[in-house]
């Protein structure tokens, strides 16, 4: 955030003068060290403190031995670090008094792992159906320019919604590009408090309104919440506090043309991610974009030139 001049200081939190990595937040920071020491035999603490980030996070997610407690290693981790980066969030946006202690933090990752093996050995609730199941894959993820020309003049429109703090700070951006891949339009807009949800909803919002502007017909609109697609398409109540823009961006779906708006991953949608976090450093106001910004043209060009990024993806099949 420091680098892309959204935040005022590179430094912890906590740590005042000291590079808030993403190693120190999950391992060096003075909350961490103060949890590791808790869990990490003394015998491992020199090489657990001491390793680079990547070796450090391989070598703990691939134990497979099992803690005194009863629980695999590597489970007790991966839920650790996803925790000890949202207790750093609380702490950043909601004050220090609202911190997990590392007790506490212990308490809840036993309380999550148990609440996992539970739902994982449950039996299925319709016994005469198949039971789902899930598994892994890695699949390669790029931006795809719009079909062709004929029949018709498709055009895409990919959009993000950022928010620091979830609610807190929040921003929208996006673009239109044709099926070569040429920059049409792009627009950032500063919204003010909101959810990541809600700043994807004003992204689509103002992102269907540019593109009729430049009197799009045929329109594919991608964004990576699968939350703020599956509201639009759902029939919501009236009092849902979301209702409001929900009607206004169905109402600009049945305008006079032909929209599908479809769900891509974030490796997809990297040039809406990048102007929707550069959003955030323009006064609150919509602001359509003539021309890309000098920054982004890297990553413009890295879609047409069909760069993809491995991406692990959850797919469900049958029992």
């Amino acid at each position: 955030m420091f680098s892309r001049r959204c935040a005022q200081s590179a430094s912890c939190y906590h740590c005042e003068g000291v590079a808030e990595t993403i190693c120190h937040v999950l391992r060096d920071c003075l909350p961490a060290i103060f949890f590791w020491n808790r869990h990490v035999p003394g015998t491992d603490q020199q090489s657990f403190f001491s390793t680079s980030t990547g070796v450090w996070l391989q070598e703990n997610l691939l134990k497979e031995d099992t803690m005194v407690s009863g629980v695999n290693s590597n489970a007790f981790f991966s839920i650790a670090i996803w925790y000890l980066w949202k207790n750093r969030c609380t702490g950043c946006f909601k004050g220090t008094a609202a911190t997990l202690t590392a007790p506490s933090l212990s308490h809840l990752i036993m309380h999550k792992i148990n609440l996992w093996h539970k739902a994982w050995s449950a039996p299925s609730i319709s016994p005469g159906k198949p039971r789902m199941i899930y598994e892994e894959r890695t699949e390669s993820i790029r931006w795809l320019p719009p079909p062709p020309p004929p029949p018709r003049g498709w055009m895409k429109l990919n959009v993000d919604g950022a928010s620091a703090g979830n609610p807190g700070c929040a921003g929208a951006g996006g673009l239109i590009r044709d099926d070569q891949g040429r920059w049409i339009a792009g627009f950032v807009a500063k919204i003010g408090e909101a959810s990541t949800v809600l700043a994807e909803l004003w992204a689509i919002r103002h992102g269907l309104d540019m593109a009729w502007r430049h009197r799009c017909t045929s329109l594919i609109v991608e964004s990576d919440s699968q939350m703020a697609i599956q509201l639009i398409k759902d029939r919501q109540n009236p009092i849902h506090p979301y209702a409001g823009i929900l009607l206004s961006i169905r109402r600009r779906f049945a305008q006079d043309w032909l929209v599908n708006i479809v769900h891509t991953y974030r490796e997809g949608n990297r040039a809406a991610d990048w102007l929707s976090k550069h959003s955030l450093v323009y006064p609150y106001s919509v602001r359509e974009l003539v021309d890309p910004p000098r920054d982004l043209y890297r990553v413009l060009q890295e879609d047409n030139q069909g760069i993809s990024f491995e991406r692990r993806v959850v797919v469900q099949r049958d029992s």
